[in-house]
């Protein structure tokens, strides 16, 4: 169906109601918007009658797309993540029952982050002496044992 601007639709639904006719809604189209336009179809006429008879409406409906997030789901996400800051994303989608998507495009627009805690311990005076007496024999073997690097996998596993 080709572009008509509101006027025209309206135009062309009110010829067709009233004659009952689509060549005559033709001829008064082409009459009244001129020659360089051409007249609607068969099957332009027919949608655009069924149009307003199902939407009410001869106006393009809404194309749909992405819903906005709200102010409301955006503060919720940010007080369940204050009120627990160590909770993963994924335990608070389940809660919400929003995607873990969304509540990652959630806690950026609250300008929060996802953290994982790490829990760390503090280290002693005493650990200062075992590092270096640990690093010390760790040279002493492997001046013993040229060859054992080439046997050793490092990972950063605990």
């Amino acid at each position: 169906m080709n572009r008509y601007t509101l006027e025209q639709r309206v135009f062309i639904i009110r010829v067709y109601w009233k004659t009952d006719s689509i060549q005559a809604c033709q001829e008064q189209f082409v009459e009244i918007f001129g020659d360089n336009r051409h007249p609607p179809s068969k099957s332009t006429i027919w949608a655009l009658a069924k149009k307003l008879e199902t939407h009410g409406t001869l106006l393009d409906r809404h194309a749909g797309g992405r819903e906005q997030m709200t102010q409301e789901t955006i503060t919720n996400v940010k007080d369940r993540l204050l009120a627990s800051p160590s909770k993963s994303l994924r335990r608070l989608s389940q809660e919400t029952g929003m995607s873990k998507s969304s509540c990652q495009h959630a806690a950026k627009k609250a300008k929060l982050h996802a953290y994982r805690y790490t829990v760390v311990h503090k280290l002693k005076g005493t650990d200062k002496v075992k590092r270096v007496r640990y690093c010390q024999n760790f040279q002493k073997f492997l001046q013993d044992n040229l060859t054992i690097l080439d046997y050793t996998w490092f990972t950063d596993e605990a």
